[in-house]
């Protein structure tokens, strides 16, 4: 009898284990399958876009449509190099956008570039940044910035974008800046010094 309650004990132990192991797997596998749509619909939704930027005549990068993606990638050394083409006059048609904010642009940035906080870039991209640029590379410290940037202008019709993908931080090309925040200063009131001198003399 003991044997007999042991045994089905352990049979209810293990039927247990082998539902959740089964809750678990059925819960994996409803996550996966709702990555796998939203990938699909993702992949889905850029193609439209690449099928409208066509329809209505825009130039397409054919790598772009064979990658699923709206906009180019390139690494710090690449995007020196089509500033470098700019410069030697190989690459005429270039524009450079730096997304980050008034304190690092003037800390240090590529020179030429144009500067549009990403905060503001969504008031002032249609008057600033013209859609028949060849290439148009944009940056920000890190590379976040600059990748939401290029999102939102991709969806905006651009399809000339380059995101440099490490960010400033990685640039080893020519810049112009103060090299150093500006830091203010704060002088001591007149009237403080006064109280200084009078404790100092006491």
């Amino acid at each position: 009898m003991a044997g007999a309650i042991a045994l089905m004990w352990w049979r209810l132990g293990f039927l247990s284990q082998t539902v959740k192991d089964l809750t678990r797997q059925q819960y994996d596998g409803q996550n996966e399958s709702r990555e796998a749509a939203r990938q699909q619909s993702e992949a889905l939704a850029i193609l439209r876009l690449q099928l409208a930027h066509l329809a209505s005549g825009r130039e397409l990068d054919g790598a772009l449509v064979r990658t699923g993606t709206l906009y180019r990638q390139a690494d710090a050394d690449e995007a020196r190099q089509l500033v470098e083409q700019y410069d030697a006059g190989t690459n005429p048609d270039l524009m450079v956008v730096d997304v980050r904010s008034q304190k690092e642009f003037l800390q240090s940035h590529v020179p030429g570039a144009k500067h549009i906080p990403f905060e503001y870039l969504e008031t002032r991209f249609r008057a600033e940044v013209p859609k028949e640029t060849k290439n148009i590379l944009v940056y920000c410290s890190q590379g976040e910035r600059s990748r939401l940037a290029c999102d939102f202008l991709s969806r905006e019709g651009y399809t000339t974008l380059v995101n440099m993908r490490e960010g400033f931080q990685k640039w080893t090309g020519p810049v112009l800046g103060t090299g150093s925040l500006d830091l203010v200063q704060i002088q001591p009131k007149a009237s403080d010094s006064h109280v200084v001198r009078e404790r100092a003399q006491l």
